[in-house]
This record gives C-alpha cells, sequence and structure tokens, in this order.
C-alpha cells in the first residue's frame, strides 16, 4: 500500500501545472495516466473484497495515522481534479482516482455515526454543485462516445461508478442540508436517468450488439440506487415512487434476466451477494413509503409486529420521516392507496 501510494504521489506531482516543468525533469514515466487508472483500480478491488468480508474500516489500507489518512486522501482526491476543471473527469484516470477514493471510504459507510475518517474525507470530496455538473457532463453525448470507446475500467468498474460513489456518501453522512441541496438541483432526476441509460431497449452498437451507455458496473448501480433512496425524504418520492414508469424501471433490476446475469458475473458485484445487495437497494425504496407509515408515532413499534419490521427494511431512510416531518408523513399516507396501485400495475 506505502509504494502504491507513492506512486500515486508521484504521479500528482508528474501532473501538478505548476511544478510540471520541474517533474519532466525528474520523472522518467512513460505514461503516467495508465499508471495512475492501474493503481486506483487495484485501491478500488481491494476496498471493495474487504468490504464484502466485512468488518474492515478504511484505516486498514490508509493506516491509522492520522497524518497519513489526511495525506493518501489527498493525493486521491488530487488525481479526481473535479474542483479544478470538471470537464477531466471524464477521463480515465481521474474517474479511477474517484473509485477509489469512493471504495475507500465506502469501507466507513457500515457505521451509524460519522467517523473521523468520513470527516477528513467528506473535506475532500467536491461540493454538492460540483457533483451536479459531473454527472450532468456523463449524461452528455461526449461521455456517451467515452463510454463506448471504454465501456468499463478493465472491465470490473464503470467510468461513472467513482463520482456516484462520492455522491452516496455525501447523501449519506452530510445530514438533511446535503439531501436538501442534492434535490434542489435535480440529482434525483439524474440518478434516474443514469438507470434509464443502462436499461435503454435503444442501445446499440451499431453492430447488433448492446453496448453499456450507462457506465455504471454492478457496484455503481448499488451505489445509484441508495443515492436515491438517501434523496426520497428530500421530498422528491412523490416523483420517484408516484410515476409509473420509475417504479417500472426499479422492477427491471428485480426482472429474472437481470438478476440471472448479475448472479453469472464473476466480477465485484456479482454472485450471489451482488444479487442480495441489488435487491436490498431496491427494496429500500419501494418500502420507503410503508416504512414511513409504519415509523409513525401512532403506529405500534415495528419490533412489536409478527416479522419485527426486517420485512419492510426498517433500517430506510423512510423510518426517519415520523419524527422528522409530520406533514411528509401526512402526505404519505393520504396517497398510499394511489402507491399500492401503482405498484400492483408493474
Amino acid at each position: 500500500m506505502s509504494d502504491t501510494f507513492s506512486l500515486l504521489s508521484l504521479c500528482g506531482s508528474y501532473f501538478n501545472k505548476e511544478s510540471k516543468q520541474n517533474s519532466n525533469q525528474k520523472c522518467k514515466l512513460s505514461n503516467p495516466h495508465a499508471l495512475v487508472v492501474h493503481c486506483c483500480l487495484a485501491l478500488a478491488a481491494i476496498a471493495a473484497c474487504l468490504k464484502s468480508e466485512g468488518g474492515f474500516s478504511a484505516s486498514v489500507i490508509l493506516t491509522s495515522s492520522q497524518k497519513k489518512q489526511r495525506s493518501r486522501l489527498s493525493v486521491l482526491a488530487q488525481l479526481s481534479s473535479v474542483d479544478d476543471t470538471v470537464k477531466s473527469c471524464l477521463q480515465p484516470h481521474c474517474a479511477s482516482a474517484m473509485l477509489a477514493l469512493s471504495s475507500l471510504v465506502s469501507l466507513e459507510n457500515g457505521g451509524q455515526t460519522r467517523s473521523s475518517l468520513c470527516e477528513t474525507a467528506l473535506a475532500l470530496f467536491p461540493r454538492m454543485a460540483t457533483l451536479h455538473t459531473l454527472l450532468k457532463l456523463w449524461l452528455s453525448d461526449g461521455s456517451e462516445a467515452l463510454c463506448r470507446y471504454n465501456a468499463g475500467l478493465l472491465n470490473l468498474f464503470g467510468l461513472r461508478d467513482g463520482s456516484i460513489g462520492m455522491l452516496e456518501t455525501r447523501l449519506k453522512w452530510g445530514g438533511p442540508l446535503a439531501i436538501e441541496q442534492a434535490s434542489s438541483v435535480g440529482i434525483p432526476q439524474i440518478l434516474i436517468r443514469l438507470l434509464t441509460d443502462g436499461f435503454s431497449k435503444e442501445t446499440s452498437d451499431g453492430k447488433g450488439g448492446s453496448t453499456n451507455r450507462s457506465g455504471l458496473s454492478p457496484l455503481g448501480v448499488v451505489w445509484t440506487l441508495s443515492a436515491l433512496s438517501q434523496c426520497l425524504p428530500g421530498g422528491v418520492f412523490r416523483e420517484v415512487l408516484y410515476r409509473r414508469e420509475h417504479l417500472k424501471l426499479l422492477t427491471e433490476l428485480l426482472s429474472d434476466i437481470h438478476l440471472k446475469a448479475l448472479a453469472a458475473w464473476t466480477g465485484l458485484g456479482g454472485g450471489k451477494r451482488g444479487v442480495r445487495e441489488l435487491i436490498n437497494a431496491v427494496v429500500d425504496i419501494l418500502a420507503f413509503p410503508f416504512v414511513a407509515v409504519q415509523s409513525s408515532p401512532n403506529m405500534p413499534s415495528a419490533s412489536a409486529s409478527i416479522n419485527s419490521g426486517f420485512l419492510l427494511n426498517v433500517a430506510s431512510p423512510g423510518g426517519r420521516i415520523g419524527t422528522e416531518n409530520k406533514e411528509m408523513l401526512k402526505t404519505i399516507e393520504q396517497n398510499m392507496p394511489q402507491y399500492i396501485q401503482v405498484l400492483l400495475e408493474v
């Protein structure tokens, strides 16, 4: 790990515009961009495998030294270069750096409280407005051509996974303000477009074969669903859950053909565990209204029910509505018949 971050730091110095002339004299790297891609993908793959095992913190890779943690996270943030020129993030070396940063911090996402390492990482993450601009660029025509040219990073990750991972972490740990910011600039709608792009029936490479234009791997799809789920308490649940086409999109993710393909996928995010994570992510969204109503102060405790609430994923964001927003809860209760009707239709 130490050698990997030393190489990344060297590449970061090479890319630094202020010291580029000096770097060219000292650095003999023939292809630093490719080196960054391979180092970052290695970090992301290791982090993903550690997370699949469970019980690991990002400190396993970043060390327990807060100084080293910040230094190593700063190197990845610098290589992401999100705040310098957002358009540069469409390049594979920037996308892979964002992916490594997101994957490392995702090791901390299992806890209920925000760790000091998360605090450090969030300070280095781009602002919500920058992430919004980046996601819009990913949906532009130019990025579509790039995704077709380089549909995956070594066939393990999608080019857009990293930016989605950053967004998911900022939404999870940013509190109500982050959710409000994301909803106000239309990020939930962009997330739906990304998912729709991946399931487009018109997606083709012109030779009779299909092409993944979404640029999302199985891990990226789960991160996208998680980010969308985090946005629901901001009020966008009306647009996401009360529209037939959006519910149809979510149920297509659980179709036999998709689940069989995911189960057969030998890469990260596939297999039985990948299927389970996808189903949980979709159910977290679909169960949002039910969990919100079940968590109402006027309802019996979920722990007192016959299934202890596990069937309805009581850990989903809907569990906070009853105590945080009574008006929203009232709206959800009133529209429950409409929601159930749309669910039955799809």
